[in-house]
């Protein structure tokens, strides 16, 4: 009664998810019951944003490190539209991009937009550790002094699953807005060229998998916000059961 063990291995995480297929699951797993078209659509939305905010935790996990930055830039005036953010935004990093190449260095970025009906728009942008200074005055030159700018230096717990959740759940209103006006809209972007998770599907032959996993010699097993080192749950739409856990290299 086979299962299908997916292994993400993204900088110094490996992420283990454990779930049923319909072409190899086991018929003695049930699933559960499926909802009305209307619930099945809204739950496809969730699974929607679940996938990618994998992809983004990857992308983070794989291209940066502690100490990198997490940027908002801010806007004073609250009439800024979409249009003229992504102008603004694009701008930005052309004069990033002129700077870290003189310095040596290559711009690796990711961008998320929130445009929450409550506060201005504003941009959260990834960067590899570089002079504040020089950043700072880059965004003062695309506003003409019309906005500001915060600093966040990455943690060093090695796994940014929260980050991703957070950009993610930022990104809704930008998402909500576009498609309101029949746009379609990433939820993030990024850099070309940026390194890549490893991934891998393994069928494994088993009855199922252990309840509570353990972390290989050399690792150990990351701590979710409610204290467990594992999830666990049903597919949303499928009914499968799942499981999911992280694994930490130890630092030497």
């Amino acid at each position: 009664m086979p299962y299908v063990h997916r292994t993400v291995v993204c900088g110094e995480t490996v992420e283990h998810r454990k779930m049923y297929s319909s072409r190899v699951h086991s018929k003695e797993v049930k699933p559960r019951k499926r909802s009305s078209e209307k619930e099945t659509s809204k739950r496809q939305e969730r699974i929607n944003e679940r996938v990618a905010e994998e992809h983004l935790r990857w992308l983070i996990n794989c291209n940066y490190h502690y100490g990198d930055f997490h940027l908002v830039l801010h806007y004073w005036c609250k009439q800024v539209t979409l249009e003229q953010a992504e102008r603004d935004r694009a701008a930005f990093l052309r004069e990033l991009r002129k700077a870290y190449t003189k310095a040596g260095k290559r711009l690796k970025y990711i961008a998320v937009l929130e445009t929450k009906h409550m506060t201005n728009v504003h941009h959260h942008i990834l960067l590899p550790r570089f002079d504040a200074q020089i950043i700072a005055a880059a965004w003062t030159k695309v506003t003409n002094g019309a906005g500001s700018i915060s600093f966040q230096m990455l943690d060093d717990r090695k796994t940014h699953a929260k980050l991703a959740s957070y950009l993610i759940k930022e990104s809704r209103s930008t998402m909500r807005r576009c498609r309101e006006q029949g746009i379609r809209r990433r939820r993030y972007t990024c850099s070309a060229g940026m390194a890549k998770p490893e991934i891998r599907y393994q069928v494994t032959k088993a009855e199922t998998w252990r309840k509570e996993p353990k972390a290989r010699r050399g690792m150990h097993l990351y701590r979710f916000d409610d204290g467990s080192e594992y999830k666990s749950g049903w597919h949303e739409v499928s009914g499968w059961p799942w499981q999911e856990y992280y694994e930490i290299k130890d630092t030497a």
